[in-house]
C-alpha cells in the first residue's frame, strides 16, 4: 500500500519540479528580452537638449534679446521644437523611439544661439564705443552753440529744438551709464537732430545778421573820425559785445557794460517789438534830477530819416501790422547791471557807469549802434554727426 502511494506521489514531484524550471525559463527568458529592449532602444538626447538650453541662456545674457533679436528667437523656436520632438518620441513604444529629429534641433539651436552671442557681444562692444563717441561730439557741438543760445534773442522755436537737443543728450547718457547702448545711441542721435537743426538755423540767422558787417563798420569809422576832427568825445554802442565805448579825439578811453531790450538783434521796426535800433545818432536831450526814473538818461534822436525810410517800406510789404507806430524815446540810461536784456529798447548801464559817461557827454554828442564794431566772427559750420559716426551707429543698430 505504502509503495503504490510512492508511486502515485513521484509523477507529481516530477510535475512540480518541471513547471518551476519553466517558470524560471519565462522569467529568464522576459528578463532577457526586458533588456534587450533596453539596449535597442534609442537614447535620450538629454545631454544635446541641456546644451541648447545652456547656450540659449549664455545668448539672453549676453544681451542678444537687445542686440540680435531675431537670431535669439530663432534659437529658441528650435529648442521648442526640440522638446516636442523628444515628448512625441516618449509617446511611442520603446523599442520604436527614434531621437533623431530633437538631437538635430537641439544641436541646430546651440549652433543658433552661439552665433547669437558672439555677434551680440560684438554688436554691443562696437556700439558702445560708437555711442561714447557720438555722445562726446553732440556734446561738444551742444556746448559751442551755447553762448549764441544764451545771448543771442534767437527764435523761440529755435530755442526749444536747442532745449530739446540737451535734454536727449542727458538722456543719452543716463542710457550709457546703464549700459543699455542702443537707447544712449538712439537718443545721441536725437539730439543730433535737434542741435543740427536749431544750429543750422541759428548761424544762418547770424549770418545774415552780419551781412550788415561792412556798414557798420564803416559806421563806427566815421564816428571815430568825427571824434578826431573835432577833438570831441563820441560813443559806439556794440550790441554783440554788450558794450559802450566812449571815444575822445578818435582814441577809446572807456568801455562800459550793457544791457539792451530782449529782441535786440536786429533793427527796431515798430514800438513795442523791444528792439534796440542801429544807426547814427546824436544826443538830443539829458535827463537828471528827477527827470527820469533810470537815475540819468540821454535821449538819442530815434527814428531818425533812415528809420522812417526803413518803417514805412516795411509796413508797405506787409512786415509789421498797418496800425504799428514807429515808437521812439530811446535813451541811455542808467538802473542797468541786472544781468540781463529787459528794456523797452534802450541801452541801460549800471548807475555808477552812467554817472560817468553822463559827465562826459553832452547834447549832440553822436551816438553810434551797431551789431558788431569788430567785423564778422569766424564761425564753424555745424554737422549733425560726423559722416562715419552716423554711418557707423547706423550699421551697428
Amino acid at each position: 500500500m505504502d509503495a503504490l502511494k510512492s508511486e502515485v506521489k513521484e509523477p507529481r514531484r516530477l510535475v512540480e519540479k518541471n513547471w518551476f524550471l519553466w517558470a524560471n525559463l519565462i522569467l529568464a527568458l522576459g528578463l532577457i528580452g526586458f533588456t534587450l529592449i533596453i539596449e535597442l532602444s534609442a537614447e535620450p538626447p538629454f545631454e544635446a537638449y541641456q546644451k541648447a538650453r545652456k547656450a540659449v541662456s549664455l545668448a539672453r545674457q549676453s544681451q542678444a534679446n537687445i542686440y540680435m533679436v531675431d537670431e535669439l528667437i530663432d534659437a529658441e523656436y528650435l529648442l521648442e521644437q526640440s522638446k516636442l520632438a523628444w515628448q512625441r518620441e516618449n509617446r511611442r513604444w520603446r523599442v520604436n523611439r527614434n531621437f533623431y529629429s530633437a538631437r538635430r534641433l537641439a544641436a541646430q539651436c546651440s549652433t543658433k544661439a552661439a552665433h547669437a552671442a558672439a555677434r551680440s557681444i560684438a554688436k554691443r562692444d562696437s556700439l558702445r564705443e560708437l555711442t561714447q563717441n557720438g555722445i562726446r561730439e553732440i556734446k561738444a557741438q551742444i556746448e559751442a552753440f551755447r553762448p549764441d543760445f544764451q545771448s543771442l534773442p534767437l527764435d523761440n522755436r529755435l530755442r526749444q529744438k536747442y532745449v530739446l537737443s540737451e535734454l536727449a543728450i542727458m538722456e543719452s547718457e543716463a542710457a550709457f551709464k546703464r549700459q543699455d547702448y542702443k537707447k544712449a545711441a538712439a537718443r545721441y542721435k536725437t539730439a543730433a537732430d535737434y542741435i543740427s537743426r536749431a544750429g543750422s538755423e541759428a548761424t544762418a540767422t547770424i549770418t545774415n545778421y552780419y551781412s550788415n558787417a561792412p556798414r557798420w563798420r564803416q559806421w563806427v569809422q566815421e564816428t571815430v573820425r568825427w571824434s578826431k576832427e573835432n577833438n570831441d568825445v563820441a560813443i559806439v554802442v556794440d550790441k554783440i559785445d554788450h558794450e559802450c565805448h566812449l571815444y575822445s579825439n578818435g582814441e577809446k578811453i572807456r568801455e562800459f557794460n550793457i544791457e539792451l531790450g530782449p529782441n535786440w538783434i536786429g533793427h527796431k521796426l515798430q514800438r513795442g517789438d523791444n528792439a534796440t535800433p542801429e544807426g547814427c545818432y546824436r544826443i538830443r536831450r539829458k535827463k537828471a534830477n528827477g527827470q527820469t526814473k533810470y537815475y540819468l538818461a540821454m535821449e538819442i534822436d530815434y527814428p531818425n530819416d533812415q528809420d522812417r525810410a526803413r518803417f514805412y517800406t516795411a509796413k508797405a510789404r506787409g512786415e509789421i501790422a498797418g496800425n504799428a507806430t514807429i515808437g521812439g524815446l530811446i535813451e541811455i540810461h542808467g538802473d542797468g547791471g541786472k544781468g540781463a536784456n529787459w528794456t523797452a529798447g534802450c541801452v541801460a548801464l549800471a548807475n555808477p557807469d552812467m554817472e560817468k559817461l553822463f559827465k562826459l557827454c553832452k547834447v549832440g554828442t553822436p551816438v553810434t549802434i551797431v551789431g558788431s564794431s569788430k567785423g564778422t566772427p569766424v564761425r564753424t559750420a555745424t554737422r549733425s554727426l560726423s559722416d562715419n559716426g552716423a554711418k557707423n551707429v547706423r550699421s551697428a543698430e
